[in-house]
Parts: C-alpha cells; structure tokens; sequence
C-alpha cells in the first residue's frame, strides 16, 4: 500500500514538472506611496536586483539587457533633487554633450529630468564593471508627499535612446496624477 501512495506520489510530481512554466501575472500598475506608475507595454515587473531599490521593470531590447530602476529617497534624509543629480553626474568620466536638466512645470508632483550621455564610470554601485563609453542615462526625480522617488533607465546610447520616448511617458503620466 505504502508504494502504491509513493508511486501515485511521485507520478503527481512527474506531471506537476512536465507541465509548462507559466510566469506569474504581471501588474499593470504599481505605487510607490501616493504615486502610481503604468508599467509599459513589453516591460516585465521584476524583483528588485538590488536592496537599495523599491522596483525595477525590465526589457530586452536588440540583445541588450535594460532596467528601469526605482528608489524611493524619504524626506529628511539628506537626499535632494540637486544632490541626487550631482550623483549621477559624478558617475560619469565624461560627457559627449551637456547634461540636459529641465525641472517641468505643469505636472500635479515635481519632476525633473535628467539626460546624461558619456562614458560612465566602472564599478559606480548600479552601473558597468568597468569604464563604458557611449552610455546614455535618462533619469527622473518625482517629489511625492512621501519623499524623492528617483527613476532610472541607463545603458547604451542607441538602445536606451529607442526607450526614450516610453521612458518619459512612464514618469510624466506618474508625475501628473494627483496624489
């Protein structure tokens, strides 16, 4: 008798393996406090691949691996928009055009937005192992009630360049919501 169950047992388990591997539903939105982000169409919602951030969405793009990262800064930690772009500047050896900033009106949070195009620096926490030419870095800051929300997508210049447009999208429809 005590076969018979492991062998039912172990026929279960044969089944259960052969079926197909589905992936978990992806969400079509997610918050961060009071702000709440659409995730994009051929992006995928994905665990964090780092402690420091609260989200990331990913996409694979003509071979090339791309994240859109997430980090929420709290109010009254020392974090500000200026320190947060004076961040990302640094981690860059150098610039093939200016930095494009540009604080928007309009919108019901704060937003600024950031464009950094250069070689970005090796081993800066988040970014190449080592020095990486034509990089292009889109960044956005959202200022919710709850604190800094810093959005990020970096990588190579001609694949994240494609991502532009869906980039900004994502950060001004999140940026005009009220809260």
């Amino acid at each position: 008798m005590k076969t018979r169950g492991l062998s039912l047992c172990l026929c279960f388990l044969g089944v259960a393996s052969a079926l197909p591997q589905t992936n978990p539903p992806q969400p079509l939105a997610f918050r961060m406090g009071s702000l709440r982000f659409d995730r994009p169409d051929a992006w995928v919602y994905s665990r964090p691949s780092d402690g420091m951030l609260a989200a990331q969405l990913e996409k694979t793009s003509g071979g090339t691996s791309l994240r859109i990262t997430f980090t929420r800064l709290a109010h009254g930690s020392g974090a500000t928009v200026q320190a947060n772009v004076d961040r990302w500047r640094a981690q860059f050896l150098s610039n093939d055009a200016p930095a494009e900033i540009q604080a928007c009106s309009g919108t019901a949070q704060p937003l600024t937005l950031v464009k950094l195009v250069g070689t970005m620096r090796g081993g800066v926490p988040g970014g190449p192992p080592k020095d990486s030419p034509d990089t292009l870095l889109l960044g956005a800051i959202l200022d919710s009630p709850e604190g800094l929300v810093a959005v990020k997508l970096v990588g190579p210049k001609l694949p994240v360049g494609r991502e532009e447009p869906v980039f900004m999208e994502l950060v001004k429809t999140a940026a005009g919501r009220s809260p």
